[in-house]
């Protein structure tokens, strides 16, 4: 890593760090200058100094001891509570990356545990963070400024440690910072010098250090402020495009849209979204027909931004990044800030089935049918007889004949509005009629003239 620390700048730095909400999550700042933890140094000098008595009053009692670790590079490690600003609430942070200074220029934003940038410190045979954030988080739980000093006092005492004066609030924030240190870098408290500014201070800082270590068992992590999940998606109208899930330590949680006409937010079953509240799934339905496009919305809520939230650095879009290098915050004391989270949801064209119906009209020919039945007399048959007289005065002869058979040909037809075809135009023939029609008349007509002419 590089040298974590620059001239004269350390203190602006912690007093400037401050958060803003920008991508829907907490971002931090320091102001000017790096630092990591409030140490005062020249460039390759040793970070010893004894703290200025201006900056100590600014940040009042949060401001520790120096510490000696064994094995550091630097005489001693300044601790200390960092403050952050989110919405103009103070969060008070500490250290968990003792190798990594604080980057004023590089954004902070609110991660899970398992976001944290770096893997554990090279010679670190407890694993580091990752391995021992359930530990950090007992420590914090267990410690100040989440128990007063007064009350951490009265728990050492009872478990058996011997305090001097009991604990000031400025031993137990160095007590505190150097046990998470041991946990998240495997950085160990010099037991023969820990407060090489404060010799009276030593005794009860290395009790406090040793209690706090041997007792911390892993605590589950914290539930977020305020999360939305994921930020974005995308689907077809037609579809419910989700689901986001909210989760949030808020009690209530206010709703915002910038959705086209038509376009809801609903349940997964398409019905009307209710309270929205921790654990809810928000889905975005897009009728049918709806052209392609796009929306958002927003939830917003007052937190509570629990102690062991994790803070890494951020990229320029809000995002977390190993390439952000800034010194990762944890915090150390709970605190009700105002959160604000924005999704994303667009859609296209939804795919649109189009059913053909084809209706098929069928006309059946005239047909015409002659019966090739044969002719079935009456029952009473007829008999018809032929009598023939001969010249010479011969018999009368009788000759049954069969009865007459005009049966009609039986006619079938779709269509009564069109002739049956048959293959043979009948225009040629009446034409010919007609032809000789006409000329019979005319020759008639001349043969009468001509009988009148002679007569």
């Amino acid at each position: 890593m590089a040298n974590r620390f620059h001239p004269g700048r350390i203190a602006a730095a912690v007093l400037g760090a401050s958060i803003a909400l920008m991508s829907a999550a907490p971002l931090a700042f320091a102001d000017n200058g790096n630092d990591n933890h409030g140490g005062y140094a020249t460039p390759r000098g040793p970070r010893d100094q004894a703290p200025s008595a201006q900056s100590d009053a600014k940040i009042g009692t949060t401001t520790g001891l120096n510490v000696k670790l064994v094995g550091d590079k630097f005489a001693s490690e300044r601790t200390l509570l960092i403050p952050i600003t989110v919405d103009g609430q103070k969060v008070y942070t500490y250290c968990v990356e003792l190798n990594v200074e604080i980057d004023g220029k590089v954004k902070m934003v609110e991660v899970p545990w398992d976001k944290y940038p770096y893997e554990a410190t090279p010679g670190d045979k407890d694993g580091g963070f990752k391995a021992n954030a359930g530990k950090i988080n007992w420590v914090l739980q267990n410690s100040y400024p989440n128990v007063g000093a007064a009350k951490l006092t009265q728990e050492l005492t009872a478990a058996g440690v011997k305090l001097n004066n009991g604990l000031s609030e400025a031993e137990a924030i160095s007590a505190t910072q150097s046990a998470i240190w041991h946990l998240s870098d495997g950085a160990k408290l010099d037991e023969n010098n820990p407060t090489p500014f404060n010799k009276d201070s030593g005794a009860d800082v290395l009790a406090a250090y040793n209690y706090l270590l041997s007792h911390a068992t892993p605590v589950d992590q914290p539930t977020p402020s305020l999360d939305l999940a994921p930020t974005s998606q995308s689907g077809k109208a037609g579809d419910l495009i989700g689901p986001f899930t909210v989760t949030t330590t808020a009690d209530s949680v206010k709703l915002t849209t910038q959705l086209p006409n038509g376009v809801t937010l609903t349940d997964k079953d398409g019905k009307a979204l209710g309270d929205v509240k921790n654990g809810t799934q928000i889905y975005v339905k897009v009728p049918a027909g709806t052209e392609a496009g796009n929306g958002s919305f927003a939830i917003d809520a007052t937190a509570h931004l629990n102690a062991g939230r994790l803070f890494v650095g951020a990229n320029a879009d809000g995002k977390p990044s190993a390439k952000a290098i800034t010194q990762s915050l944890i915090v150390a004391k709970p605190t009700d800030i105002k959160l604000h989270k924005e999704a994303s949801v667009s859609w296209t064209v939804g795919s649109t089935t189009t059913t053909t119906t084809t209706t098929t009209t069928t006309t059946s020919p005239t047909t015409t049918t002659t019966s090739t039945s044969p002719c079935v007399p009456s029952t009473s048959p007829t008999t018809t007889t032929r009598t023939t007289t001969t010249s010479n005065g011969g018999t009368t002869t009788s000759t049954p004949m069969p009865p007459s058979c005009n049966t009609p040909t039986p006619t079938t037809s779709a269509d009564t509005n069109e002739l049956a075809y048959t293959g043979a135009s009948v225009i040629g023939p009446v034409i010919a009629g007609i032809v000789l029609i006409g000329a019979g008349v005319g020759a008639l007509f001349f043969v009468r003239r001509r009988k009148a002419n002679h007569s």
